[in-house]
C-alpha cells in the first residue's frame, strides 16, 4: 500500500506529459477507461493460466496447494515491471501489458490457495470487488461523492497512516517481533481489514477524478498510463476484500 497511487498522481502525470513532448493533447476518460478494462480482461485471463498452474496434492488424507516452480520468478519479474512501468511513460503500452500478465498469474496462483481452503471465496471477492467498483463510480458520477481538496488530503493521509503502520510492522517482523492483531481472525483484525477496502474504495475515487481532470490536456499516449493506475487500484481493492473474506471464513 503506498502513500497515492504510483502512477495518478500530479507528479507522476506531469513527467509525463513533459516527457512526451508535442504530442496531440486528445486523452479522453472514456478511452482510458476502455483501455483499462482491456487490461483487466488480460488480468483475469493471466490469473486463469496462474491458477491451472497450482498442482493440488493430497497429503494425510488433506488437499494441498503446491505453487509452480516459477513463481519467485514471476514475482521478481513482476515487481521490477512495477518499478520501470512507473517512470516509462512512452512505454506504459508495454510495461502496462506485462505487469497484467505477471501480476494476474500471481493472483491466480494465490487465489487457488485460498478457494482451497475456503471454497467459493474467490467468486466471493470478485464479486464483492465489482460492486465496489459499480458503487464508487455510480457516487462519483452523480456526484454524490465529491472529491475536494480536503476530501484527498484526508484519504492520502490515512492511506499513508496505514501504509507507515504496516512498514513498521514489516521492519519489526525482521528482529522476531510479531503483531498477530493484525493478520488474525479477531475483531480488531477484521476492522482493520474493513477500513483497509473502505480506503481502496475511497483512493478508487481520487483515481477517477484524477483521469477526469488530466484528460483535458493530457496526451494520447497517456491513456495507457492512466490505465496502468487503475488497475493497480482494482488489484487492490481485490486482494483486500479477499483478505478480509478470509479472516471472516476463518472464524466461522
Amino acid at each position: 500500500m503506498a502513500l497515492e497511487n504510483p502512477a495518478l498522481n500530479e507528479r507522476s502525470f506531469q513527467r509525463g506529459i513533459e516527457e512526451v513532448g508535442a504530442e496531440p493533447r486528445a486523452m479522453t476518460a472514456s478511452g482510458t477507461y476502455a483501455i483499462a478494462g482491456v487490461l483487466l480482461m488480460i488480468v483475469v485471463a493471466s490469473a486463469a493460466f496462474g491458477w491451472s498452474q497450482v498442482e493440488i496434492v493430497t497429503v494425510g488424507g488433506r488437499e494441498e496447494a503446491l505453487t509452480p516452480a516459477w513463481t519467485w520468478l514471476a514475482f521478481l519479474l513482476t515487481f521490477v515491471v512495477a518499478i520501470v512501468g512507473a517512470f516509462a511513460y512512452r512505454a506504459a503500452p508495454i510495461t502496462s501489458v506485462l505487469y497484467a500478465l505477471g501480476e494476474g498469474s500471481l493472483l491466480g496462483i494465490a487465489s487457488r490457495y485460498y478457494d482451497l481452503r475456503f471454497d467459493g471465496i474467490v467468486a466471493q471477492a470478485l464479486l464483492a470487488t465489482l460492486c465496489v467498483f459499480l458503487a464508487v463510480y455510480l457516487l462519483y458520477s452523480l456526484r454524490v461523492v465529491k472529491v475536494t481538496s480536503r476530501f484527498a488530503t484526508g484519504v492520502m493521509a490515512a492511506t499513508g497512516g496505514f501504509a507507515l503502520l504496516y512498514a513498521v510492522v514489516w521492519l519489526l517482523s525482521l528482529l522476531g517481533v510479531e503483531f498477530r492483531f493484525l493478520y488474525a481472525p479477531t475483531p480488531l483484525g477484521i476492522g482493520i481489514s474493513v477500513l483497509i477496502v473502505i480506503l481502496g474504495a475511497l483512493n478508487l475515487a481520487l483515481d477517477f477524478d484524477f483521469i477526469e481532470r488530466s484528460a483535458a490536456g493530457a496526451p494520447q499516449s497517456m491513456r495507457w498510463y492512466g490505465a496502468f493506475g487503475l488497475m493497480l487500484s482494482l488489484i487492490w481493492i481485490y486482494v483486500s476484500v479477499l483478505r478480509l473474506l478470509v479472516l471472516l471464513r476463518a472464524r466461522q
